[in-house]
């Protein structure tokens, strides 16, 4: 007796839980573009809080390299997906090239937490002083933030002078408690202290949490210099240990503080 019948399976005969299973191992973007207006099933699934409250619009296939589809692929998203799903989003990963529409089109009033992945030092300067928008968000909603630097947080301007991502964004982000810094440094063969915060500096009252990773042990020693009074746990990736070069006043007590040598 044939059995070939029976073992031709159907997508849409897999119970619920399998095909959110599915869903969680494509890109959030594919999915949006091919499965959204499908069917009543698929909209179901796809549009529903639990697999929509993080917004994962980094794109890790094609999509990266064809920009005229890229186009066409978001153009969707932020007409026919994004004013269905926004008052649902709490936490957002997104990429450079894309910040603007994602921001610009609908608001996101549950919006606590923020990834931005692989920016250029200039494209976050850029964004962190010009666009109106995102810098609202920053100052009003976002708690957790997680930022990919390439080239680490010192930008040198055109005038010669140099400008502190990490300080420009405590001071935009008001409501900020748990932050990670990833320094994507091109060149390792650079070792000067990047977070040498200044009197200028702005005092987080709030921020408990942080995570991130530095050029030397006097980093280390800048961060607990008293700028963070409610820090309770601090993770340091550290590129190179070796005996501290600056008098520091490192006098804060840290509850979790953890130093992981790289």
């Amino acid at each position: 007796m044939s059995t070939s019948n029976n073992n031709d399976i159907n997508i849409l005969d897999l119970p619920d839980e399998m095909l959110l299973i599915i869903l969680s191992k494509l890109d959030m973007v594919d999915i949006f573009y091919s499965l959204v207006d499908l069917n009543k099933r698929f909209n179901q699934l796809v549009l529903d809080p639990l697999y929509i409250h993080h917004l994962d619009l980094t794109v890790e296939k094609s999509l990266d390299h064809n920009f005229p589809v890229e186009k066409k692929v978001f153009d969707q998203i932020r007409t026919k997906v994004l004013p269905r799903i926004h008052h649902k989003v709490n936490k957002i990963t997104i990429t450079s090239p894309f910040i603007e529409f994602i921001f610009n089109t609908v608001d996101y009033p549950q919006l606590r937490s923020l990834s931005l992945v692989n920016f250029q030092q200039e494209t976050l300067l850029q964004y962190l002083t010009s666009d109106v928008i995102f810098c609202r968000v920053l100052s009003d909603q976002i708690t957790h933030l997680k930022v990919e630097i390439k080239g680490g947080i010192i930008v040198k301007l055109s005038n010669g002078n140099e400008l502190n991502l990490f300080t420009l964004i405590l001071f935009l982000c008001k409501h900020l408690k748990d932050l990670t810094i990833d320094q994507l440094f091109g060149d390792r063969s650079v070792t000067d202290s990047t977070f040498n915060l200044t009197s200028m500096c702005p005092i987080s009252l709030i921020l408990t949490k942080m995570k991130i990773n530095v050029n030397t042990f006097d980093d280390c020693l800048y961060i607990l210099n008293g700028h963070f009074e409610c820090l309770s746990t601090l993770i340091i990736d550290i590129y190179k240990i070796s005996d501290s070069s600056s008098n520091i006043d490192n006098t804060v007590s840290i509850e979790y503080y953890f130093i992981l040598d790289s």
